[in-house]
Formats: structure tokens, sequence, C-alpha cells
């Protein structure tokens, strides 16, 4: 069954090699064209109904958030995943809550979760040794950035994925 291509909102974050090799492997989504990110809400408005209304309030949530340093220490893990975990992880959650606020009718994760933890997901395929990936994972941190950028990503006919905005926090660029 067909379903109508998707789209999220993230923060794209460039891995280094040895990380960015792990996620190829274990994260189905990177074979997806989705980037190592942490997201920020998906699902979200579906791909044929972003318009420019949709843009222009996207652009002035991301407007009121300041850019932010985050470093990525650790590795954690959820049942079957094994993801970075940013520090800190607040302002992520900031995004999501504003975003929340103004699209109600998309929650996060469609509302399967209580608590969303930000997080990068290195990760998420069944029969992957979660043990061996954190150890190898964990060799390479930490890593560090400026988040400066929101991303809306889309989803094509196909179930492949690419950028359609970047939209700069603080209202610059």
């Amino acid at each position: 069954m067909a379903t109508e291509p998707r789209s999220a909102i993230i923060v794209r974050v460039p891995l280094p090699a040895r990380l960015a090799r792990i996620r190829r492997r274990w994260d189905w989504s990177a074979g997806r064209g989705v980037p190592g990110h942490v997201t920020i809400l998906f699902p979200f408005v579906p791909a044929a109904r972003l318009g420019r209304d949709v843009r222009s309030e996207l652009a002035a949530i991301a407007a009121a958030h300041p850019p932010f340093e985050v470093r990525f220490r650790r590795v954690g893990r959820f049942p079957g995943v094994a993801y970075l975990a940013p520090e800190p992880a607040e302002p992520f959650a900031r995004l999501t809550q504003a975003l929340v606020a103004r699209y109600p009718a998309f929650p996060p994760y469609e509302g399967a979760f209580d608590e969303i933890v930000p997080h990068l997901t290195l990760a998420d395929a069944d029969g992957a040794p979660l043990d061996r990936i954190a150890e190898d994972a964990a060799s390479a941190l930490p890593i560090g950035l400026r988040v400066s950028t929101l991303e809306v990503i889309v989803e094509d006919g196909g179930g492949r994925w690419r950028t359609r905005w970047h939209l700069p926090l603080g209202g610059k660029g």
C-alpha cells in the first residue's frame, strides 16, 4: 500500500568517518538518504503540503531560537537502538516543543513515546551487535558542533529523502 511522502525537521550532524561508517551499516535510514541528525519533529506535514506559508512559519520559529553549541560524549541505548546523546539536550527539546505548539496535529513520532529523548541514531537494525557498536562508537567521541540551522527533509515517492529547506536559527543568514 502506497503512503503519502513524508517530511521531517532535523538538525544535521556531520559525523567523523568512523561514526558515518557505523551508521551507514547499521541504521536503515542512512540507506534511504537520511543524513546523520537529531530529529526535531517527525513525522511533519506531508511533503506535498509544504508550501510557502509553512516555510514562513518554520522560519519564524527557527529565528526565535538562538544558535547553540552541542557535544556528543556518550553512546546511549534504547531497545534495539544505539545512539549518540547530545549535551545539552534541552535546546533540541525546546525546538520540538515550539514546533508541536504550532503544529499540534504532528506530535513527535506520532505520540508513540511519553518522553522525547533527543538523540542521533547510529544503529537501528535487527541483529545489530549493539554492545560492539557502542564500544566502537565511543572510541570516536567526543564530537561537537555549533547548531545554527534546522533542515526540512522530504521523502520522495520511492522512499528516498532529500533536503527541501534550510532554516537559520536566530534569524540570521
